[in-house]
């Protein structure tokens, strides 16, 4: 495919290790809080409003892996990916004020170019049942996905998931100054052949290898120890079963901790500890080591800066090897110029170490991309496009590639 029709697009969050469904990558954070905050959010930007019924609607239009974060593209992609239309719809029943249940549907439309077999219909599906308790926030969860996503690290794709997960979390508040976070859920996840994948032949894999199932738990224990920093400590283990590649039947374990800081205009989230991935087959070497993250944000005038590090692990589909470990790191910065316009500045940088060599030498993978945008909000409406330069180096099958890429973001609210 020609290189000016490559302008893919993936969201990476604050860190880079925020992509962990398209790279595969293995950590969980906290989630849950941030889930009852945007609950509320929802509610108070609803579009409609009935008695115990909210409607939030939007529709986007945008590359590949569109989200109101950060970009970082994939490079050749077969087919050319051009748009994907989507239509985010979140009904909220709100029957007492400390229930509140919501259904929401996400159907999209991916188009591609000539060449690619036709276009493609994705969806995601999910209802919760979260309660708002005195000291106590549940979020009972099911989710069913079949969605076009990209895989920037290890195969370099886009690729067509399906998933289904159910799943509680939560939080639970002992005190003013202490509480617990915590999360358990089951995953399904699919890369069947009557989708768009990669093509086995020119990618050198069968994407079908990442079929697998896994069960994860992770809890928390928060403590406000000064003013504006709290202490954690955190655990958590999974178990992974893949049934195309029984070598790769694992389990993980994770004991670690950190602390977050919030001082008006600046936050900033710390985590690390030592993680081990111990694998069923002997052969397969195992993981033994330290994984971390850390994510800043600041706020001076019109200007928010964005800073994130982090190093974690992914499922690899390389010849015989297990795990990739990934180092990277971003830098942001947006200036609100008016009340309608938004500037930005961003680059990434992601390094990505394999465990099996390839003609005799270790594969390693560098990723980065550089790029400046804006997003221009009129009434309804946010407009926003980047333009960076991308670039890939990989010591293995000669996947290397370099150029401009572009990443178009619109958002309308009906």
């Amino acid at each position: 495919m020609s290189k000016r029709f490559s302008v893919i697009a993936i969201a990476f969050g604050m860190s880079f290790a925020a992509f962990a469904q398209q790279t595969q990558t293995l950590r969980d954070r906290d989630p849950d809080l941030a889930a009852a905050k945007k609950v509320t959010a929802d509610l108070q930007q609803a579009n409609f409003h009935s008695g115990p019924f909210y409607l939030w609607s939007r529709i986007r239009i945008s590359d590949a892996g569109y989200s109101e974060s950060s970009y970082i593209p994939t490079g050749e992609t077969d087919g050319g990916l051009s748009l994907t239309v989507e239509a985010p719809q979140r009904l909220y029943f709100v029957p007492r004020k400390k229930a509140v249940y919501s259904l929401e549907v996400v159907p999209g439309y991916s188009f591609f170019q000539e060449g690619a077999g036709g276009n493609q219909f994705n969806y995601l599906v999910r209802g919760d049942a979260h309660y708002l308790l005195n000291h106590l926030y549940l979020d009972f969860y099911a989710s069913r996905a079949d969605q076009l996503r990209s895989h920037v690290a290890d195969i370099n794709r886009l690729a067509t998931v399906q998933e289904d997960e159910v799943g509680v979390g939560g939080e639970a508040k002992y005190s003013s100054r202490t509480s617990a976070l915590f999360n358990v859920r089951f995953r399904n996840s699919e890369y069947p052949e009557d989708r768009y994948q990669p093509d086995p032949q020119e990618a050198h894999f069968a994407i079908q290898v990442l079929d697998r199932r896994e069960k994860n738990a992770r809890v928390s224990l928060h403590h406000k120890t000064f003013p504006r920093t709290s202490l954690f400590v955190a655990a958590e283990g999974s178990d992974y079963d893949f049934p195309n590649k029984e070598s790769l039947a694992s389990r993980r374990t994770y004991v670690g901790g950190g602390f977050l800081f919030e001082g008006g205009r600046t936050v900033l989230r710390a985590e690390a500890g030592p993680m081990k991935l111990d694998f069923d087959d002997v052969t397969m070497m195992d993981y033994d080591g330290l994984t971390a993250s850390v994510d800043l944000t600041r706020s001076a005038g019109r200007f928010t800066y964005r800073l994130g590090a982090a190093r974690d692990l992914g499922f690899s589909i390389f010849r015989d090897n297990a795990y990739y470990i990934a180092t990277s790191g971003n830098l942001g910065v947006d200036y609100v110029a008016n009340r309608r316009l938004t500037l930005n500045a961003r680059t990434a940088y992601e390094q990505d170490e394999f465990e099996t060599p390839f003609e005799g030498q270790m594969r390693t993978d560098d990723i980065s991309y550089s790029s400046i945008g804006f997003t221009y909000a009129i009434r309804r409406a946010r407009l926003g496009m980047d333009v960076g330069w991308y670039e890939r180096d990989s010591t293995a099958f000669g996947d290397t590639d370099e150029g401009i890429r572009y990443v178009l973001r619109v958002s309308l609210v009906p």
